[in-house]
């Protein structure tokens, strides 16, 4: 059963081993450690091997335990994928704080130069299978919506803004998607409009994998580069099987150097789109006004 509570603590998870409740920061001390780099929604407390994730409420979306969920429900449920152990979350008003495990490593961004290309493939390969776990999950038929974990609307940033509520079926995502009324889209595309793979299964994807967000041994070790964890599931949720490796090769066409290198090697893990199915997820997209 996902927890649903508006604030909760694991006390069975591995902080409250060493330290109570009380030794959690409070508001004023989140903001004054606050990251700059992390639009400030990210605060961390090494000495007690904290991170602490800020989410607050928009004029679309209630902030939500989303991220915490996610990663609680990963940890519990799918451990090889691996994920920040997840300590609690609590509300303040509009805003939301999820407690979770620091993780003590360097991103895959900020090693990128460092690594040799058979470090990069043991990498990739590690997430090769970390993604192939998550698109294992599925819902039964009858159960399934397009959203984050809990039913919650997607906080997806190729659309942010624009969804209010998670979608009960394919049907009604596709009409969003693509503006087009299901019983309309055959004339649609008589009329030029690009189909989409209506019939795509709907997995779960972390929508948002980018090499800053994958965190792997620390340069300082003496152990050989792997993935210690995969953080920010903000984005996460259930969709159709063709949206991260569209994703990725939309946000391909607005990259170069390093950057694009890294992102082309997370759309093969991501998997494969055909061409005609990237062109008309491109299309819609950028109805949509594109990446924000």
């Amino acid at each position: 059963m996902l927890p649903t509570d508006e604030t909760i603590f694991f006390q069975e998870s591995s902080f409250f081993k060493h330290h109570s409740l009380s030794d959690l920061p409070n508001v004023d001390e989140i903001a004054a450690a606050a990251l700059p780099g992390y639009n400030r929604w990210v605060s961390i407390f090494p000495k007690l091997s904290l991170a602490v994730k800020r989410t607050r409420r928009t004029e679309r979306y209630r902030a939500s335990a989303v991220e915490g969920q996610t990663m609680w429900a990963l940890r519990k449920f799918l451990p090889e994928v691996r994920v920040p152990e997840v300590y609690g979350w609590r509300r303040d008003g509009d805003e939301l704080f999820v407690f979770m495990e620091l993780i003590k490593g360097d991103t895959l961004y900020d090693r990128w130069n460092d690594l040799t290309e058979q470090e990069k493939a043991q990498i990739f390969t590690e997430l090769g299978t970390m993604t192939d776990a998550l698109r294992r999950l599925v819902r039964p038929p009858e159960e399934e919506f397009i959203g984050a974990i809990g039913g919650q609307p997607m906080m997806e940033q190729l659309c942010f803004g624009q969804i209010s509520k998670a979608f009960p079926n394919s049907v009604a995502f596709y009409e969003f998607v693509m503006r087009i009324p299901f019983s309309e889209r055959e004339r649609a595309f008589e009329n030029g409009s690009r189909p989409l793979p209506f019939e795509s299964p709907i997995v779960f994807t972390h929508s948002d994998m980018h090499a800053a967000n994958v965190f792997i041994t620390p340069r300082s070790s003496n152990e050989p580069p792997r993935v210690l964890a995969i953080i920010d599931w903000e984005q996460s949720g259930w969709v159709p099987s063709f949206w991260e490796c569209a994703k990725h090769m939309y946000l391909l066409m607005f990259e170069k150097g390093q950057r694009k290198e890294m992102l082309e090697r997370l759309a093969k893990v991501s998997g494969e789109v055909p061409e005609g199915v990237f062109m008309a997820f491109a299309e819609y997209v950028h109805s949509h006004g594109g990446y924000m």
